[in-house]
């Protein structure tokens, strides 16, 4: 080992580890100007795709770093339907007693419900987001050995990636270093924050998961393939073995999961199978193993398509990424946070992947610990203590929430009583015939009412102001483009916008554009009020988009900051649909109905409301809670 120097860095924060989630925060803090150093222990970014389901608020939050335009292009694809299927078989078409919609735009974000993306690529984009902003920096193949801290600091000591031991000093250290990571296993667990059970769900088994990268068999290069002679094309024979949407095999006898993930193009496939008890898990990841288990699904009858053999996928256009057992488990940490250190993602909190929560969850934490970080770090008399501790209440009941998802899948994938499993079938087989309860079961959790946090003392939102709701997003123009086809855009991105400085934004609702100058003049009034956290000249105006009179009736100088509704057609026929489905289910006042009649919403960064008031004047008792928030 090379001699350690003498000097000592000193910055904001450190991130230990740049997977999703230290990515995403350190981009978001990047946003913030706050200065972080990532410390992650590899070299590169793995090509294992790990991960593979991002759900709606994962999409939005990626969104928020300004990547929307790579989501469906080299990040993934939507998926259609997530479909349960019963019974002990080998068939990847026969009919689900479940499916779940996740095409459609019914929840309460403009985005589909399931992005299949391929962790690579998306690790890749969010590092761009790092590289991007002069306040962040990413150190690459660095191995911490040791954190201690005082009152004011925390010291990180770590060997680079020439062996050279280095030294930080940083207001804050955030371990995103995951569930073996140095943060918590050697420095907050000797301290007493334990790795608990989830109490709803006691759940630990070992699974295989297997990645494959397929290409297309032809007709040139398998010309004795059964189903060239029947008229089926190359991409026809994909789609047959492959189908398009998720699906979660319940099979009492070994439980699967299997779909397909990331671009289109780069034909990729996961297939997750139980470990039964007294199965070995190195065993079960053998090739032998595999084509025992996961190779009958690549073989169809022939009478399937009329001929008399069976018909087989070729296995040489099979390329094993991955196979490997994972022990798969649901448990989080009984603190998140102690002294100047802080956990997030796998390293506070591991699910089981019958949700699809994982990183979702990570991308949770990073963005509502990413504005915490920003205070602390901007006042030496902020009560960091009080903002993580209100910020761990907020996550823990938002990680219960996702947990009930994951129970729910998980039930149906691993039950084994053939009793509970009939009751399953058959009831919901009845309830379907009705249109309406299968379109309800179909939207499943998306038709409930936003996230809205229950109040505990610490929590940075006004219940008595009815804040601590998300605050939905929806499709819509600025009224300042006076173009033909105006520019639709999302209303975060308009909110959220980069060129404004306040931390919390305010939006104002109007029924109408006559209201518009009535609203301004209110805000007007409070202008000597405005601070860093909350500032009224950087208000948001929305309109509905039928109060709207034509374009060039109104003097466009008045319509600064003020947008309108786009409707779904208007979204479609965008630049941002590209590469997504068209939405459906989307109701463009959604805004409106979160707000319950109030005109002016004080939206935080993590997009949740902090309060909602009916009057301007009423800003200012917003502004002094903020400020004893902040200082």
């Amino acid at each position: 080992m090379a001699t350690s120097p003498t000097h000592t860095e000193t910055t904001d924060v450190v991130i230990c580890g740049c997977g999703p989630t230290g990515a995403m925060l350190s981009a978001y803090l990047g946003r913030a100007n706050i200065a972080n150093i990532v410390l992650e222990k590899e070299a590169d970014i793995t090509t294992d795709p790990r991960g593979i389901a991002l759900d709606e608020d994962g999409i939005r939050l990626v969104q928020g770093l300004g990547l929307y335009e790579h989501v469906f292009s080299d990040i993934g694809t939507c998926t259609p339907k997530v479909r349960f299927v019963s019974g002990v078989h080998n068939d990847l078409h026969k009919q689900a007693f479940l499916n779940f919609d996740c095409s459609c735009t019914a929840g309460h974000t403009g985005h589909v419900a399931m992005l299949a993306h391929k962790q690579p690529a998306l690790e890749d984009r969010l590092r761009y987001k790092i590289r991007e902003a002069s306040s962040c920096e990413l150190r690459g193949g660095c191995r911490v050995t040791s954190i201690s801290e005082d009152d004011r600091w925390v010291y990180t000591r770590y060997l680079d990636a020439e062996g050279v031991e280095r030294r930080i000093q940083s207001r804050f250290l955030v371990g995103a270093d995951g569930k073996t990571g140095f943060t918590r296993k050697q420095y907050l667990e000797p301290r007493g924050v334990e790795m608990q059970w989830a109490e709803k769900m006691r759940y630990r088994e070992t699974w295989v998961a297997l990645n494959w990268k397929l290409r297309l068999p032809t007709p040139k290069t398998h010309p004795s393939f059964p189903l060239w002679r029947l008229g089926y094309s190359p991409e026809d024979v994909f789609d047959q073995f492959f189908p398009v949407d998720f699906r979660f095999l319940c099979n009492p006898q070994r439980p699967a999961v299997c779909g397909r993930f990331g671009p289109p193009s780069d034909r990729l496939w996961r297939f997750e199978f139980l470990v039964n008890a007294g199965e070995s898990d190195v065993e079960m990841a053998t090739p032998a193993m595999i084509r025992k288990v996961v190779y009958p699904y690549l073989r169809h009858p022939g009478t399937r398509y009329g001929l008399s053999d069976p018909v087989e996928f070729p296995n040489d256009c099979i390329e094993v990424l991955r196979c490997r057992p994972f022990r798969f488990s649901a448990r989080s940490c009984d603190r998140w946070a102690l002294g100047r250190v802080v956990l997030c993602g796998d390293a506070a909190h591991v699910f089981p992947p019958f949700g699809g929560q994982g990183i979702a969850s990570g991308f949770r934490d990073a963005i509502s610990l990413s504005w915490r970080l920003a205070i602390a770090c901007r006042s030496e008399t902020a009560n960091h203590e009080q903002l993580f501790t209100g910020w761990y209440l907020e996550r823990k009941q938002q990680l219960e929430s996702s947990l009930a998802t994951t129970i729910r899948n998980g039930d149906m994938v691993n039950s084994r009583n053939p009793f509970k499993i009939f009751l399953r079938d058959w009831t919901l087989w009845f309830v379907q015939l009705l249109p309406g309860w299968k379109r309800w079961l179909e939207l499943g959790p998306r038709i409930d009412a936003p996230t809205t946090y229950k109040y505990e003392p610490g929590m940075a939102f006004m219940p008595e102001l009815e804040g601590g709701v998300l605050f939905p997003q929806m499709y819509c123009v600025a009224l300042e483009d006076q173009t033909e086809v105006p520019r639709v855009e999302f209303s975060d991105d308009a909110i959220f916008a980069s060129t404004k400085e306040s931390r919390f934004q305010i939006v104002v609702l109007l029924d109408s554009l006559d209201e518009l100058q009535a609203a301004k003049q209110e805000l007007k009034a409070l202008e000597g009020t405005s601070s860093d956290s909350l500032s009224v000249r950087e208000a948001t105006f929305f309109v509905p988009r039928l109060s709207v009179p034509p374009r060039g009736q109104k003097p466009i100088s008045e319509l600064d900051g003020v947008y309108r509704t786009a409707s779904a057609e208007q979204f479609a026929s965008s630049y941002l649909c590209r590469g997504r489905p068209a939405p459906r289910g989307y109701h463009e006042d959604d805004l409106w109905k979160s707000a319950k009649g109030r005109k002016f919403v004080i939206v935080r960064p993590d997009r949740f409301i902090f309060a909602m008031c009916d009057a301007a004047c009423e800003l200012e008792r917003v502004r002094s809670r903020l400020a004893d928030l902040c200082h």
